[in-house]
């Protein structure tokens, strides 16, 4: 009995290690900051610039580059999301990741093309940000990896869900998922923006991206709490009671 206790308090300690991190720091009224593992920050911004922290984003260290996923939903926040990073990490930001083409990931498209960042999503993303004057340097259809100089980032398409458009981005060094707005947050219970939604298959890709990173570590939604594979099944129920 003794024994089994210890394990589990060992084992509570751990989640509550891995999920608690650091404290969320804010570098600016509408931006905050908050270390997953020594590669990976989640960053977190205002979609509305009100100081309501509610558009997730990561940013992806390495020796030579700082990878932002998810641009905020501006220009102007974007801009100083670029130098409150740049001037944290001693770095300049080399790639950006948008994980569907709605302004709470792409919408800083135009600011960091300014600055010379190297931006990466689907094909499907790029037929859509047209429509918004935007685009994409490098695209692909259902997969692609980035290779860093320590470790790598693989991009997938899954499939349709809460846009046709959305990829979830996996970062095998740190058992580390990016899932953007394809998933929900244990915090949430609504589904959420639908306009641009594919209801009928949004749950099918939840169950490809669930069967094939079940031992993700951290899993990020496009908002509210961060979490742990649990966030597959919260995304299925929301789904299946709206």
């Amino acid at each position: 009995m003794r024994i089994s206790l210890r394990l589990l308090l060992i084992l509570l300690f751990s989640t509550n290690y891995l999920f608690a991190g650091d404290s969320i720091v804010r570098i600016d009224k509408n931006i905050g900051l908050r270390k997953l593992t020594n590669h990976v920050y989640l960053v977190e911004s205002s979609f509305s610039c009100n100081g309501d922290l509610n558009c997730n984003h990561l940013i992806v260290i390495d020796t030579k580059d700082l990878v932002l996923i998810n641009t905020p939903a501006g220009d102007s926040l974007t801009r100083i999301m670029i130098s409150s990073l740049e001037e944290k990490f001693k770095s300049k930001i080399t790639k950006v990741i948008v994980s569907h083409f709605h302004d709470d990931s792409s919408g800083g498209l135009n600011e960091t093309e300014k600055h010379g960042i190297k931006s990466f999503g689907s094909d499907k993303t790029q037929e859509l940000l047209k429509s918004k004057n935007k685009k994409l340097d490098i695209t692909f259809k259902d997969s692609m990896t980035i290779s860093l100089q320590t470790f790598k980032l693989h991009l997938f398409y899954p499939g349709a869900g809460h846009s046709i458009d959305n990829i979830v981005t996996w970062i095998p060094s740190e058992k580390i998922l990016f899932g953007g707005c394809l998933l929900k947050s244990l915090d949430a219970d609504n589904i959420g923006n639908i306009k641009d939604a594919d209801l009928k298959e949004w749950p099918k890709t939840v169950q490809k991206v669930k069967a094939r990173f079940i031992n993700a570590r951290i899993v990020i939604p496009g908002h509210l709490s961060i979490g742990d594979s649990s966030l597959f099944d919260q995304t299925l129920k929301i789904l299946k009671n709206n």
